[in-house]
């Protein structure tokens, strides 16, 4: 019997469910509310950790072969140089950056050059735009992001503890405004055009890859 866990980190909780893969049996769940305000949209990463670790209690994770990270798409984590948070996560559909995303589509020269380049018009919640608000509003911010991560890229990559390599899956990163599902490879130059400069991305996995093991 091997035995798998599904990990979904909402934007208000975290869900943890055990199944059997031979029978598709739900073994083990768990569940935690986020701490903090709900509607939040600005956030500190570490309550989604605080969220997972009170999911996980009483041995849920025992014996799991492998995890499956799931969370809310459309977040901001953006980091240092060293991996440290510059400042809260940037999450939900944040129409603080609505200007900035109105801007970013002019700049390219319109929704049809954004739908050739990436598949999509910049809204509000997508990390496009959220770069462009933050070096538009927070300019001390944006010059010391170095790395950019959705949240669950962030989560996995403190699951595996940290290391060099930091992934996402295609799905997360058609959802960025700086990604093509058409030709698979990341334009750094509309990270550039939002952020003002470039900024490490995470390598886009397959369905197929794991991001790692522990």
């Amino acid at each position: 019997m091997g035995i798998v866990a599904g990990l979904d980190s909402s934007a208000e909780f975290t869900r943890i469910v055990v199944c059997d893969t031979d029978t598709g049996a739900v073994l083990r769940q768990g569940y935690a509310p986020h701490p903090g305000e709900p509607k939040a949209v600005d956030v500190d990463p570490q309550t989604w950790l605080l969220s997972l670790g009170e999911a996980a209690t009483g041995g849920i994770l025992e014996g799991v072969q492998a995890i499956g990270v799931s969370a809310q798409q459309h977040g901001l984590v953006p980091l240092d140089a060293q991996g440290g948070l510059v400042r809260p996560a940037l999450v939900r559909n944040d129409k603080r950056a609505q200007v900035a995303a109105a801007d970013l589509v002019e700049s390219l020269g319109g929704r049809q050059a954004w739908a050739e380049a990436v598949g999509s018009v910049p809204g509000a919640g997508q990390p496009v735009a959220k770069l462009r608000w933050l070096a538009r509003t927070e300019p001390e911010h944006a010059r010391r992001v170095a790395m950019v991560l959705q949240p669950h890229d962030w989560l996995v990559w403190q699951l595996l503890g940290r290391p060099a390599r930091r992934t996402t899956d295609r799905g997360a990163a058609s959802g960025t405004g700086y990604w093509s599902a058409r030709t698979g490879t990341y334009r750094p130059d509309l990270v550039e055009l939002a952020l003002g400069h470039q900024a490490v991305l995470p390598e886009v996995l397959g369905p197929a890859e794991a991001a790692g093991t522990t």
